[in-house]
């Protein structure tokens, strides 16, 4: 099946236009991209001897602040992924390894990176996963499907998950009742063992009050045939990394049927952020974002 595209409109400040898109051909399936706000590297690297060519974000620097978010460890986009029951380890997109389709297109303000197939153990299930990127705005759009053709039981399910080295101070997200929750990385704990993030929360943002920057997403489409535990979950990782990822399976026996179909379209953001209003930048792109989702260009 091809992911059938979604147009958004490109809003932002006039200054920010005149930057074209950049898209640098580092290897059969890596790029490296670059538009007035950030670079986005989706290059190759080499883990533990082997060749990881997987095409997916290994880092993105916010040009204006002069920093670089990754994980050190991993790939910084570490999701879909999905762990067959019993397995001891999980498999997902930053470990995709040979990427068996690949398609691109690049026009003068936007840039499509493309991939199908099938990860290395999971023959069962077929995987695609769209990039785009524009010229003039802050955010890039990620689109994943997979489908399930032939039946297996997994113990795993996740998406949208980003993970990174320690840069931020603060996490926000939007609580049951729809009012965005600010706190530290030590006082969310205690606040989402009683209230955890639902699974279908329309927005995640990490914050660096300190230094003043933000990147979070924007979920802009959630669909799931089968479900089990499932939440949104706020993460510390090793060396005192942080990430977030929508667990849909977590962690119990699930058998999955041919057709089963997961689906998830979200929108990457960087933003500008301060001490007195935390989440104005951030929660105006969300705004901005759904608004033009809402009236697309015509074709």
């Amino acid at each position: 099946m091809k992911l059938v595209p979604w147009q958004l409109l490109i809003l932002a400040a006039p200054a920010l236009a005149a930057e074209p898109l950049r898209v640098e051909n580092t290897d059969r399936v890596g790029r490296r991209v670059e538009n007035a706000v950030f670079v986005a590297d989706l290059s190759r690297r080499t883990v533990r001897g082997r060749e990881e060519d997987s095409g997916t974000l290994r880092a993105l620097t916010f040009k204006r602040f002069g920093v670089t978010l990754l994980r050190t460890q991993n790939r910084m986009h570490w999701a879909p992924s999905l762990q067959r029951s019993g397995a001891r380890s999980y498999s997902g997109i930053g470990t995709w390894e040979p990427v068996q389709t690949f398609r691109e297109e690049i026009q003068p303000d936007s840039y499509r990176h493309y991939r199908e197939g099938y990860l290395a153990d999971y023959h069962e299930v077929k995987i695609e996963a769209e990039s785009r990127f524009y010229a003039a705005v802050p955010y890039f759009l990620f689109h994943s499907v997979m489908t399930v053709e032939k039946p297996l039981s997994i113990d795993l399910l996740r998406n949208q998950e980003m993970t990174m080295d320690e840069r931020f101070t603060h996490v926000a997200w939007p609580g049951r009742d729809g009012k965005p929750r600010i706190a530290t990385f030590e006082e969310r704990k205690p606040i989402l063992a009683k209230e955890p993030v639902a699974v279908d929360a329309p927005w995640v943002c990490f914050l660096n009050l300190d230094k003043g920057y933000g990147f979070g997403a924007v979920v802009l489409d959630y669909k799931a045939t089968r479900s089990a535990n499932p939440i949104t979950s706020i993460n510390d990782g090793a060396d005192n990394g942080k990430y977030w990822d929508r667990r849909i399976i977590n962690y119990l026996d699930t058998p999955l049927a041919t057709g089963d179909r997961f689906e998830e379209r979200t929108a990457y953001v960087l933003v500008a952020c301060t001490k007195a209003e935390p989440l104005r930048e951030f929660l105006d792109w969300e705004r901005r974002i759904r608004a033009a989702r809402a009236h697309p260009l015509k074709p």
